[in-house]
């Protein structure tokens, strides 16, 4: 009967996950902490509205599987999709990540990520891509930040090291029947040698709201959505994202 349960929920998860047209980023904040035997998939995405043609309804999504070996390393894998303005619908990239959890103390932690970004289009270099990962657990809610290194290399590459920022706070009490609020950004300022001027450096704000869902012993599903506005005018000027996440 228990297994019949898993197998039932897992196939409305997987429903969901491949036949439900998105409303919903690549968008990521990696929380730092790691539990030896934790799985999850996950489907993401954002869509971009903007008053260029060219970024207007712009759309990625990102099918994820992770496990933790243990305590301190997880692995993923990830699928990158996406369309364009042109109505181009196509699987783009894959990436293959490690994060290594660092410390770990009662109110917060620190991790290294590291991820080889296999890029399939052509004209278009693969990259290596590393993070550091903060968390900490202050005023009632759970604190993070990440701090992006990322490198083209290859034939194709170019420019230097790019530098981002994403962080979030999301907040550990439920505001109305489960759903948790929080807040986060993005912020993409150019190459390390050379950052972009204000204004074509990217930087998005906005809120989050979070709900969860037990489906069994040591199963949970939750959805995470989050209105993003572009504050210069290299972001798009609104970004609708989305993450859901099947634990188990």
């Amino acid at each position: 009967m228990f297994k019949k349960i898993i197998n039932i929920n897992f196939l409305l998860f997987l429903s969901v996950f491949f036949f439900i047209k998105p409303l919903l980023a690549h968008h990521k904040v990696y929380g730092a902490r790691i539990h030896k035997g934790d799985r999850e998939i996950s489907w993401r995405g954002h869509v971009d509205y903007d008053n260029k043609s060219n970024k207007n309804k712009a759309h990625i999504h990102v099918a994820e599987y992770e496990y933790a070996w243990t305590d301190n390393w997880q692995s993923e894998i990830e699928f990158f999709m996406r369309d364009k303005y042109e109505n181009n619908f196509r699987w783009y990239k894959t990436e293959f990540q490690n994060q290594l959890e660092v410390i770990e103390r009662d109110t917060w932690a620190a991790a290294l990520y590291f991820s080889y970004n296999w890029v399939r289009e052509k004209g278009d270099a693969s990259e290596i891509e590393y993070k550091v990962l903060l968390e900490k657990d202050l005023f009632g809610a759970r604190n993070i930040i990440n701090f992006v290194f990322e490198n083209e290399f290859g034939s194709k590459a170019k420019g230097s090291t790019s530098f981002k920022i994403s962080y979030l706070t999301m907040y550990k009490k439920p505001v109305y029947k489960g759903i948790k609020i929080g807040f986060g950004g993005i912020s993409n300022f150019g190459q390390l040698d050379n950052f972009n001027s204000p204004g074509r450096q990217k930087h998005q704000i906005g809120p989050g709201f979070k709900k969860s869902f037990h489906l069994t012993n040591g199963m949970e599903y939750s959805i995470f959505v989050g209105p993003l506005i572009g504050l210069t005018n290299a972001s798009a000027d609104n970004t609708l994202m989305w993450n859901m996440e099947l634990e188990f």
